[in-house]
C-alpha cells in the first residue's frame, strides 16, 4: 500500500491469501466437511470475483491475481469467460458443478448472491446426519451465521420499505 497507493490491490492480495489459506486448510483436514466447505467457499468466491470483474471491466491479470485455484473450477477458463461477458460466464458455469449459479446469475444479481450463500448451506446440509463427527458442530456455526445474515436482510428490507416480494427474493435457504 505504501509503494503503490492502491488500496484495491492491497485488498486483492489479502483476500487471495485468505482464500489460499482456507483452501490449504481444507485440503489438509481429515474431515470431509472441512474439505467440502473449503472447496465451495473458494469456488463461490472465484465466481463472485469473475462476475464483479466482468461488470467493472477488469483485466485477466487482475482476475488471476484475485482468484484462488481450486479443483472444481479453472481460474484461467473462468477469467477468459469473464472477459467475454456475462453470457460466457454462465456458459462456463453450466459445464461445472455450479450450473445452478448460472441460472441464478441469469435471473438477477440478488438471486445470484442468494445462490452463493445457499451453495454453502447445501454443502454443509448432509452433516446433520453424521452425529459422531465434527461436521454437525461446524454446520451449526455456519448455519447460525447464515441465519444472522438473513435476519439482517429482512430487517434492512423492512426499514427501507422494500416490497415483500423483493425481500423474499433475497432471503437465504435455512439449515433445518
Amino acid at each position: 500500500l505504501l509503494h503503490t497507493g492502491d488500496g484495491q490491490l492491497c485488498d486483492v492480495i489479502i483476500d487471495r491469501a485468505a482464500l489460499d489459506a482456507i483452501y490449504q486448510a481444507g485440503k489438509a483436514s481429515p474431515d470431509k466437511i472441512i474439505q467440502d466447505y473449503a472447496e465451495s467457499t473458494v469456488a463461490v468466491a472465484d465466481i463472485k470475483i469473475a462476475v464483479r470483474s466482468q461488470k467493472t471491466a477488469k483485466s485477466t491479470e487482475f482476475m488471476k491475481r484475485a482468484m484462488a485455484e481450486c479443483d472444481s473450477l479453472s481460474v484461467s477458463q473462468l477469467s477468459k469467460a469473464a472477459l467475454s461477458g456475462m453470457d460466457a460466464i454462465c456458459e462456463y458455469l453450466r459445464g461445472t458443478a455450479y450450473a445452478e449459479g448460472a441460472e441464478a446469475l441469469a435471473e438477477s444479481p440478488s438471486a445470484f448472491e442468494r445462490w452463493c450463500d445457499n451453495r454453502i448451506i447445501q454443502t454443509i446440509s448432509p452433516e446433520k446426519y453424521h452425529a459422531f463427527t465434527i461436521g454437525p458442530v461446524i454446520a451449526y456455526v455456519i448455519a447460525r451465521q447464515n441465519e444472522i445474515k438473513t435476519v439482517r436482510i429482512i430487517l434492512s428490507g423492512k426499514q427501507n420499505e422494500l416490497p415483500d416480494d423483493s425481500i423474499r427474493e433475497r432471503v437465504r435457504k435455512m439449515y433445518v
